[in-house]
């Protein structure tokens, strides 16, 4: 079983606390529509899913539980760069920011972002102030959604759920975490 080094609690804990914030940002939409930002392409539903799975129509219907496996499934492509290009051991919230993020913008995006380049360093808390104002653009315009995901509004922006990871700190995994990991590894490779 190969787990991070780099975020306490290790993959799983990340994309499970990635899972409970990226769908208030993201929303469900159950039929696929044109993405409304930029050009319109390419298609967009569920949770901000694109063409990752295959080309999908516009009215194309989806479950609630068929976006949330599509979610779950697609978290873990982008977790993996960002476990390569984040040098230092951060809190599980700290990484879900950063996941949440990369989700939106692409892993390639954060991992030049200021965000990690002041976790590499060792400002922790620099790196989680400088969501706010980092790629609110989309197609050169900038976006009050974007605005408001980077630095908060009403909802929790992916700056305070970075901050909120330092608060926590990095907890160590119980011997029931490490257990549960075990077993998910061994399920997954049984089938």
């Amino acid at each position: 079983m190969k787990t991070s080094h780099k975020v306490a609690g290790g993959s799983a804990a990340v994309i499970a606390a990635a899972i409970t914030f990226t769908p208030g940002w993201e929303g469900m939409d159950l039929t696929a529509k044109k993405d409304m930002i930029g050009t319109g392409h390419p298609v967009t539903y569920c949770i901000g899913q694109t063409d990752e799975f295959g080309k999908v129509k516009v009215g194309q219907k989806f479950t609630p539980a068929q976006c949330d496996e599509l979610l779950a499934k697609s978290l873990p492509k982008y977790l993996t760069p960002l476990q390569k290009c984040v040098k230092r051991e951060i809190p599980v919230k700290s990484m879900a920011a950063l996941l949440d993020a990369a989700y939106n913008a692409g892993a390639g995006a954060v991992c030049s972002s200021p965000m990690v380049k002041k976790i590499n360093a060792g400002d922790l808390k620099g790196a989680c102030n400088a969501f706010a104002g980092w790629y609110v653009r989309s197609d050169g315009v900038v976006r009050r959604g974007l605005v408001a995901r980077r630095g908060g509004d009403s909802r929790k922006g992916e700056k305070q759920f970075c901050l909120e990871g330092l608060t926590e700190g990095i907890a160590k995994p119980s011997l029931w975490d490490k257990f549960k990991l075990i077993f998910i590894s061994i399920w997954k490779g049984i089938f």
